[in-house]
């Protein structure tokens, strides 16, 4: 490599990434979505997706070819008499939300398709925009919805933060929903003028058990509350919340973790404990002390008498620790706006397994359109960080000009297969990630996937091949067998010196111009 004729040597401590290499293959359904807010790959081999204006599909995952198989007669998008009259006049929130299958799916007699949609609840005249929970009865032997029925009415909306999501699972042989209500309010950092006094805004009665907003609200699978939730009566299960767009489900430990929208900083993953209070808007994120007046609310709680054991709970993990923003421009604020997750308990990507998988809806200045890969402890916990290895890690954030907006992701049952759907940003789509196993095991190996041509054994130098552009390393790593980065350089002149260095097995790592990272395994004599 002509013209390079020095080394920058640093020493690092980092370890060898060569078992965390997966090669994914990127591709797009010919499916034409409009506004999908949910996906799930269903235990019939079959995307579910849910659309703008009441609708739910069944989409092919191969083909693509999609079929609508329902649409809510009563579907209502709101009027623009229910126009907020203050700040910038906001429209209500409504729309085609959230979706869950019946845990027992395949067995005809549970084959219920559960979701969430807005409806008119009022007059033409006077509407008033709520939203419900339909549940759908399937027919296989048919291909279509044989009934369906209004499970939970009157879920109240707002002209912000949502919410929406909604999940179905069995907890000890029972059957039970969980939905997502999002605080309703518009943030008064951000816009100031759209309550009159403040103290109206619905945002401050997040934490207030007998306010349906800023919860998450757990029903029997028939939507009946259970006798067993925290007040008598009450759907609430957790209460606090800002927004939470997701919910992820450890099957293996019984574990709920929702995922939630921050303000200005502290996008949250929340591990969920019946009864227990999430802190917003007063706490947010970690127990840090990082907003004004957080350290003195933390100290002074007085738990809610009505709760048994109720405490004020610590983010998971908090996205975007540190001082909120005070810059006017979002694009700056270092949240990610998590939308959804899932929980990753197949082995089809060996090194997955066990890991949350989150997508995000905003590209700022220092955030991606890109998936979060969480990998977990065998009890729930988050694998620390170290040096090298950051948990999470970030995926396909190089995609985000093709791939828009991440609402929401899924997997195929043998877990080789990503599909996530695009809502905004690009054309509403659905996009593939399928894992190549040849690929990232040769990856993992160390093989040479690009011919570097070295010599190997080597004894003093190790000589790259001639015919590789100037430019074509941008960055070079070389580890030890114990994983002790030894070198680290990006100025490289066609050959390394390797005279000084102990006798052994190394691992050259090398990240192209393109952005690719390439691994050999390399004996020094």
């Amino acid at each position: 490599m002509k013209g390079k004729s020095t080394l920058i040597v640093i020493f690092c401590l980092f370890a060898i990434q060569v078992a965390e290499a997966q090669v994914f293959n990127r591709s797009e359904l010919p499916t034409q979505v409009t506004t999908p807010w949910e996906i799930i790959y269903g235990p019939d081999d079959y995307l579910w997706v849910t659309e703008s204006g009441g609708r739910v599909s069944r989409v092919n995952p191969v083909t693509g070819s999609k079929v609508v198989i329902y649409t809510a007669p009563d579907y209502f998008n709101g009027s623009p008499l229910e126009q907020w009259p203050l700040c910038f006049q906001p429209n209500i929130g409504a729309g085609t939300l959230g979706m869950a299958l019946h845990p027992d799916f395949t067995n005809p007699s549970n084959s219920y398709i559960y979701f969430v949609h807005s409806y008119n609840q009022g007059t033409a005249q006077a509407p008033e925009t709520k939203f419900k929970v339909k549940r759908l009865l399937w027919d296989a032997s048919t291909q279509s919805v044989v009934n369906d029925v209004d499970l939970i009415l009157n879920i109240t909306t707002g002209y912000d933060h949502l919410g929406g999501r909604l999940m179905a699972i069995r907890q000890n042989g029972t059957d039970y929903l969980f939905l997502t209500v999002g605080d309703h309010g518009i943030s008064e950092a951000n816009s100031p003028t759209c309550y009159n006094p403040q103290s109206t805004n619905p945002n401050n009665f997040a934490q207030d058990p007998s306010a349906q907003n800023g919860k998450i609200h757990r029903f029997n699978i028939d939507g009946t509350i259970p006798l067993d939730n925290p007040i008598p009566g009450n759907s609430f299960y957790t209460r606090g919340h800002r927004n939470p767009q997701g919910l992820m489900y450890h099957t293996g430990l019984d574990i709920i973790y929702d995922v939630e929208h921050g303000d200005r900083t502290d996008d949250e993953i929340n591990v969920l404990y019946k009864g227990m209070n999430y802190g917003w808007k007063d706490v947010r994120g970690y127990h840090d002390g990082n907003v004004p007046g957080e350290s003195a609310y933390l100290s002074s709680y007085v738990p809610n008498p009505s709760i048994a054991n109720d405490s004020l709970v610590p983010a998971f993990y908090a996205f975007c620790a540190g001082s909120p923003d005070t810059s006017s421009n979002y694009l700056d604020w270092c949240t990610v706006a998590p939308s959804d997750g899932i929980y990753y308990g197949s082995t089809g990507i060996p090194q997955w397994t066990n890991s949350l998988l989150v997508v995000t809806l905003k590209d700022g200045l220092s955030t991606n359109w890109e998936v979060f890969r969480f990998k977990l402890l065998p009890n729930g916990d988050l694998v620390p960080s170290i040096p090298g290895q950051p948990n999470p890690e970030k995926y396909f954030s190089a995609d985000q000009a093709l791939n828009g907006r991440l609402r929401d992701i899924t997997y195929s049952n043998d877990g080789k297969k990503l599909y996530l759907i695009n809502n905004g940003g690009t054309t509403d789509k659905i996009t593939i990630y399928e894992y190549d196993s040849l690929q990232s095991s040769l990856s993992e190996q160390g093989v040479e996937i690009t011919n570097l041509h070295f010599p190997n054994p080597v004894n003093n130098f190790l000589f790259f091949n001639k015919e590789l552009p100037d430019d074509f390393i941008a960055e070079l790593k070389l580890f030890d067998a114990i994983g002790n980065c030894v070198l680290e350089t990006s100025n490289v002149s066609g050959s390394i010196d390797m005279s000084h260095y102990r006798s052994g097995l190394y691992v050259v790592q090398i990240i192209d111009k393109n952005g690719s990272t390439h691994h050999s395994k390399v004996v020094k004599k």
